[in-house]
């Protein structure tokens, strides 16, 4: 019997699976990861959300084999020290995809009709409707950096607002992007000539801080930049330098640290939430599900195909 350990508010549907399967699983979202682990020293399988799992984390489960990340990114997971002690990592690629690119959208239109300040001002009193004289999404030219799953589908969902999109990723194949109606481009232009730029890139040594003051001046006044990926693709400084300038617009769901606390870009974001991308009932449910499957078939099938820190 292999023992799962579920420190964080993961779905139930993950815990029912792998119990009926005869795994023994230990699923408490509400006790300090610190505490759990070391209470279950015995786990096998660590499934997890954003929790940090590090060296010292990995060095209190000496029986530890398998570490699942119900979610696409996995920054949070020491995995070059996991592989180390011979530990696999996986992540869920598409769980939550649907989620980030419906937040994207929600940001889009609350941006662009100002609707968070327009409905504090409105439960004050006011009535401000040329203060809050804003824009629509329909026609406008809308640029993608990163078309994986959350990419795609962030297309297909602004579908219904005829918007032309740009797209820049170096590994989707053109075919793929002439069925989605994307034009594939380069990083520069769709700066230059979007009225929406999204991210959806990973942050690694080649793309941290690669949203800069130089992709800054080209964008067009008034131009909304969204991330709802990591927070290190972004150079703040380069961004606050550019955005009184430029009048630019800036939706922000990702931080350095998923807690409570100041955030660094309090002053230069017009929109801001929590993390809050992946943060629906339907998301934590496929994760969920997904990660009992994975986790299933890689003991049972030997399917190590989502393992993310293979041995080169």
């Amino acid at each position: 019997m292999h023992k799962v350990l579920i420190p964080t508010k993961l779905d139930k549907a993950a815990a029912a699976l792998l119990s009926e399967r005869g795994y023994e699983v230990v699923l408490d979202g509400a006790t300090p990861l610190a505490d759990l682990v070391a209470a279950n020293s015995d786990a096998e399988v660590l499934i997890v959300r954003s929790e940090k799992i590090t060296a010292e984390i990995i060095d209190q489960l000496p029986e530890l084999k398998l570490v699942v990340r119900a979610g696409a990114g996995f920054n949070t997971i020491d995995t070059k020290y996991a592989r180390e002690k011979n530990i696999d990592v996986m992540n869920t690629p598409g769980a939550n995809s649907n989620a980030v690119a419906e937040e994207v959208v929600a940001m889009m239109l609350a941006g662009s009709r100002f609707l968070i300040p327009a409905d504090a001002s409105t439960r004050a009193g006011d009535w401000e409707k040329s203060k809050f004289m804003g824009h629509e999404v329909t026609g406008k030219t809308v640029g993608i950096l990163g078309l994986g799953h959350i990419g795609q589908l962030l297309v297909k969902r602004l579908s219904g607002f005829e918007v032309k999109v740009l797209g820049y990723d170096p590994f989707l194949p053109p075919a793929v992007a002439e069925k989605l109606g994307v034009e594939l481009t380069t990083v520069e232009r769709i700066f230059a000539e979007a009225d929406y730029v999204s991210l959806h890139i990973p942050e690694n040594d080649e793309t941290r801080g690669m949203i800069n003051g130089k992709l800054f001046g080209l964008m067009k006044e008034g131009a909304m930049l969204i991330n709802c990926a990591r927070a290190g693709v972004i150079n703040e400084d380069d961004l606050r330098a550019a955005k009184a300038g430029k009048k630019l617009f800036f939706c922000n769901d990702v931080y350095p640290k998923d807690a409570a606390g100041p955030k660094s870009v309090a002053d230069i974001a017009d929109v801001m939430a929590p993390h809050l991308g992946a943060n629906t009932y339907e998301a934590n449910f496929v994760a969920a599900k997904r990660a009992a499957e994975q986790t299933i078939a890689y003991f049972e099938n030997g399917d190590t195909s989502c393992v993310v820190n293979k041995a080169k």
